[in-house]
């Protein structure tokens, strides 16, 4: 029944990051789209817009943040697999189980930081002041905490994965969404 439950757990988790991963995909076409219209009329109307740049860092930024749970899932870290390729499922399984609890715990650090930042931004009234438009600093702040728990509950789910096939040798809570890599039963 706990196995069940966890099962259930992990598979919203994988959910989550796989759902966000798809629908913030479009932000790189909006990216895409503003910087060619931006250097369109920087070079050919010499006029270019006064918050283009600053929207493509904030689209990169959503990018960047609400991306990094669907790239553990689909295993698109970088990562130096020379070694690790040829190890077994268990051997690998452990591995990642040391590495990814120091991923936990950085995702717990960028969470703690990303809060207390937002939060002193917000109570401030903080504005962007190196802009040529002052916009409201703490929702674009909110995402780093907001995408230090979306990569720290991938991480969590791919720790207990990895758990379950050091301990049981088998990839019992594999997941529905995703085959290979942050999903195992690849």
């Amino acid at each position: 029944m706990k196995m069940k439950l966890v099962g259930k757990i992990l598979h919203l988790i994988d959910l989550l990051n796989e759902w966000l991963g798809r629908v913030f995909a479009f932000l790189i076409v909006a990216l895409m789209f503003l910087v060619v219209l931006d250097t369109c009329l920087r070079y050919f109307f010499n006029s270019p817009t006064i918050w283009g740049l600053d929207v493509s860092e904030m689209l990169l930024l959503g990018i960047v943040c609400l991306g990094g749970g669907y790239c553990l899932l689909h295993g698109g870290h970088v990562k130096v697999d020379i070694l690790y390729s040829r190890f077994s499922p268990r051997k690998r399984a452990f591995i990642d189980l040391v590495t990814h609890f120091f991923l936990l715990i950085l995702c717990l650090v960028i969470i703690e930081f990303g809060v207390e930042t937002a939060r002193n931004s917000y109570s401030l009234g903080e504005v962007s002041v190196e802009s040529g438009w002052e916009y409201v600093m703490w929702p674009l702040l909110s995402l780093v905490p907001l995408s230090g728990i979306l990569l720290g509950l991938q991480a969590l789910a791919k720790w207990i994965r990895d758990l379950v096939i050091v301990i049981k040798g088998s990839d019992a809570l594999g997941s529905k969404v995703v085959r290979g890599e942050g999903g195992l039963r690849g």
